[in-house]
């Protein structure tokens, strides 16, 4: 086996990888996009999202839950912090295969005159307006919306004077929760500005 072949099986294993990872990552966002809408509802329907529970868990289960709807509501804080943390990680891993997937192409076409571009040229090139939106989307508006989400959770707990043990736990989480989001909102702009600096093309997977 020579060198070429080397670097073209590592670079379909790592093609390969990235696409799990993107697996986990659509799956991901779709479980936090369903929990900051359970968070939003209870601000709207308290009283309809505690019913249709108890209904959903008798008529699944067969066993009648009761519990107060803020147990509820610190449980699903929880979870989106964990949902938050494993969806920008994958997130932040993604983009630096995509780097380093570019650097074996760059290898493979320089040095061992493979001229492979499925993850570089080839798809930057032409680039489709609609991937552009949903690239702006999923890196800056969605952590923005997600921002706007839970402080406004937190907001109406302070209003509607929630319980000091589970205030504290609103307000942390949300605390938690923005700094996550502005975090990776700076990542991805790091990233934008370090792309335009070097001349490259911007990485819009």
């Amino acid at each position: 086996m020579t060198k070429s072949d080397i670097v073209y099986d590592h670079y379909k294993d790592t093609f390969c990888l990235q696409k799990e990872y993107q697996k986990i990552r659509n799956k991901l966002f779709i479980y936090l996009c369903f929990c900051i809408l359970l968070l939003i509802l209870m601000i709207v329907y308290p009283n309809n999202i505690y019913q249709n529970i108890q209904e959903l868990s008798f008529g699944t289960l067969g066993i009648n839950i009761n519990f107060e709807l803020k147990v509820l509501e610190s449980f699903n804080w929880f979870i989106i912090m964990y949902l938050t943390i494993r969806y920008y990680q994958i997130n932040v891993n993604i983009e630096k295969n995509y780097k380093y997937i570019h650097q074996i192409e760059n290898e493979l076409e320089k040095k061992y005159k493979l001229p492979i571009y499925r993850e570089g040229r080839n798809y930057l090139d032409p680039y489709p307006f609609f991937l552009t939106i949903s690239y702006w989307f999923y890196k800056y508006a969605f952590p923005i919306i997600n921002i706007i989400c839970i402080v406004t959770k937190v907001v109406c707990n302070f209003i509607n004077k929630l319980s000091l043990p589970f205030l504290v736990i609103s307000i942390l989480a949300t605390l938690f929760l923005t700094i996550i989001n502005i975090s990776y909102l700076i990542f991805n702009y790091r990233l934008w500005k370090g792309g335009k600096k070097n001349g490259k093309a911007k990485n819009m997977h």
